[in-house]
């Protein structure tokens, strides 16, 4: 037993009083004993052992009467464990991922959990929740119940890590003598806990939430596979988590406008494609849609396909510059050729895009404005001629190291650099051995990031940010590189990437970098913008776009209006990674201290009756005043 106020046991040793005046006698008396009063004595004698009775029974009640008030002061209680009597802190992370989307009965996984804490949580205590996107400390019950009630799924995702570097730290910010960790979630294998956890004194809870019965369709992709100046065809792919169900029906839309709508089997595969047959227009404000009870955010894909504006491709040749003018050509491109003594540079500074093929001599003008021109955005790629006495100038302004050490031996060209982000999405297949181009007379270049190398490791094209370098002249007597087929995705690739074109969609949880085709005035910023949001990207201007990057923006799936100064310029749309689609969970077990529950209900049970306190207090108050009852009863009838 315990006590709540223990100090007031002190009083006890007041219980000494009733003993001292019952049990000692303050005055003595003299017997004296009288004739006429002897035949009394034996009368006498019996009253007063009646008497010493009366008295030893009201002076035990009197004791017992005192020891309970004492003790009902000092609140005695019975815990129902030792972690009763500890001061204990508890934390809740709540995992709000779309994977808790997963129905159990009518409800949610999520919304089954929700309600598990609003049953439960107490008004007497403060709490502590946090979520994947968002922290809930010091609430009380009634604000705790409206924002649980207010809690939206995100698409932000966490691991295991991550979440427990939190609760570490809120321990330490807020010492308690027991320190306890509640995780509720489904435990997809994203979250990565590790087979051994270290607890630093946490106590583990794990609520797993998971459901069995899983079914869900998701839409992954869509992208554009034929297209010619009437027609595109879009392709979407799905996936099925049980396939053989029956078919799903796929709706595409442009804002209200239905578009086209087909039916797809999975069979028994898991995955499906299929193609619409679209106009090719303009669509700002498209969205694919199925109809599925599974998760609900992978039911929509939002999209967008733009007119597009051509790369423009500005070429100074002194040389052979048909093959750049056939792979830089329409709809694509928008080229301007140039010899070198007939440059506009006004076009220059336009340009997304500036081939210089062969050009002997530079000028300080071309150079100087070359310069200025690739900082303000735009690609530089250059082909020496085999003497490039002249270009070492430019290559250290443009990050180069200088041209050196010429080789007038044959040179073959062998090894690709498929990682490379140019050519990271060209090749199907990684080939080794492949017809080798080679060169006749080359250089050598130090220190720079190869895209293609010879077979003695140097570079034969090389890239120093948007710049690029071939270390040997492409035309037909010194080399056969044009008749390769890799001249044709390297030179596109490079073309392409100088004016980094709005795809379909973008992910949200990833870092996208786009290039807007627009001058703005130095006050003016561009906004993203829909009918609830309205946000201000990071974002760079150059002489001829703006480049946009949208890593910190609290961005939701959707479309969205790229505007300056209240006018729409284009549009952007988002999804969200489809990830938590492929609903594949750990086995979690319990160990290491981590103890497992099937719901909320039965954690707040266990911790609820492990917390439990007895009070005491109320039966002694009690006992009291049934001794001063026997108390009364003994002084009015006891003789």
């Amino acid at each position: 037993m315990h006590f709540q106020h223990p100090e007031l046991l002190y009083a006890l040793f007041l219980l000494i009083i009733p003993l001292i005046v019952h049990l000692f006698r303050l005055r003595r008396f003299q017997k004296e004993d009288f004739t006429n009063v002897k035949f009394l004595k034996k009368v006498i004698q019996e009253t007063r052992k009646s008497s010493r009775l009366k008295k030893f029974l009201i002076l035990i009640t009197r004791l017992l009467l005192l020891t309970c008030l004492i003790l009902a002061f000092a609140q005695p209680f019975i815990p129902a464990s030792d972690k009763a009597l500890e001061d204990t802190k508890t934390l809740i992370y709540l995992d709000n991922s779309f994977s808790m989307q997963a129905k159990k009965g009518q409800s949610s996984i999520f919304q089954n959990a929700v309600n598990g804490l609003l049953e439960n949580i107490d008004e007497r205590d403060d709490y502590f929740l946090f979520t994947n996107d968002a922290e809930y400390y010091k609430r009380s019950e009634s604000e705790l119940r409206a924002e649980l009630q207010e809690l939206d799924f995100t698409g932000k995702k966490t691991d295991f890590r991550e979440i427990q570097l939190k609760a570490e730290n809120y321990f330490k910010d807020n010492p308690g003598t027991e320190k306890e960790f509640v995780l509720i979630s489904d435990f997809p294998n994203s979250l990565n806990i590790p087979d051994e956890i270290e607890n630093n004194g946490i106590n583990y809870h794990f609520i797993n939430q998971r459901t069995d019965e899983i079914s869900n369709i998701s839409l992954d992709s869509a992208f554009i596979s034929n297209s010619n100046p009437e027609n595109l065809s879009l392709n979407i792919s799905l996936s099925s988590k049980n396939p053989g169900g029956p078919p799903v029906a796929v709706s595409i839309f442009d804002g209200e406008q239905l578009l086209g709508r087909n039916t797809i089997e999975f069979g028994e595969n898991n995955e499906a494609e299929i193609s619409f047959r679209l106009q090719n227009d303009p669509i700002d404000d498209g969205r694919i849609e199925i109809e599925d009870s599974g998760l609900g955010y992978d039911n929509n894909l939002y999209f967008n396909i733009s007119s597009g504006q051509p790369v423009k491709v500005v070429i100074i040749s002194n040389g052979e510059d048909e093959f750049l003018t056939k792979i830089y050509s329409k709809p694509e491109f928008e080229t301007i050729l140039y010899p070198s003594s007939q440059i506009d540079f006004n076009q220059l500074n336009s340009a997304n895009l500036i081939v210089l093929n062969e050009i002997s001599q530079l000028s300080n003008t071309l150079i100087s404005n070359l310069t200025n021109t690739q900082k303000n955005g735009a690609t530089i790629l250059l082909i020496p001629p085999e003497e490039s006495r002249d270009y070492n100038p430019l290559l250290i302004n443009l990050g180069f190291p200088s041209l050196s050490g010429k080789i007038d031996s044959p040179r073959l060209i062998t090894r690709i650099e498929y990682d490379h982000p140019l050519l990271e999405e060209v090749f199907e297949d990684r080939t080794e051995n492949f017809e080798y181009p080679k060169v006749m007379t080359s250089y050598n270049l130090e220190s720079a990031r190869a895209i293609l190398r010879y077979e003695d490791y140097q570079p034969f094209l090389a890239q120093s940010g948007s710049a690029y370098l071939f270390t040997a002249s492409l035309n037909d007597v010194n080399s056969n590189f044009k008749n390769s087929p890799l001249i044709v995705p390297v030179l596109y690739q490079i073309g392409l990437q100088s004016l980094k074109r709005n795809q379909l969609y973008y992910q949200t949880d990833q870092e996208n970098r786009i290039d807007i085709p627009v001058e703005v005035g130095k006050d003016q910023v561009l906004h993203l913008q829909n009918q609830e949001t309205d946000l201000i990207p990071q974002q760079q201007n150059y002489s001829n776009k703006v480049q946009i990057n949208t890593s910190s923006l609290p961005l939701e799936a959707g479309n969205y209006q790229i505007t300056n100064a209240n006018s729409v310029i284009g549009n952007l749309s988002f999804n969200y990674g489809r990830q938590e689609s492929d609903l594949n969970f750990m086995e979690i077990s319990e160990k290491n201290g981590v103890k497992m529950y099937e719901s909320v209900s039965d954690y707040f049970s266990e911790a609820n009756a492990a917390s439990q306190i007895n009070v005491l207090w109320k039966w002694f108050v009690i006992f009291a005043l049934i001794f001063l009852a026997i108390e009364m009863l003994l002084i009015k009838f006891l003789k």
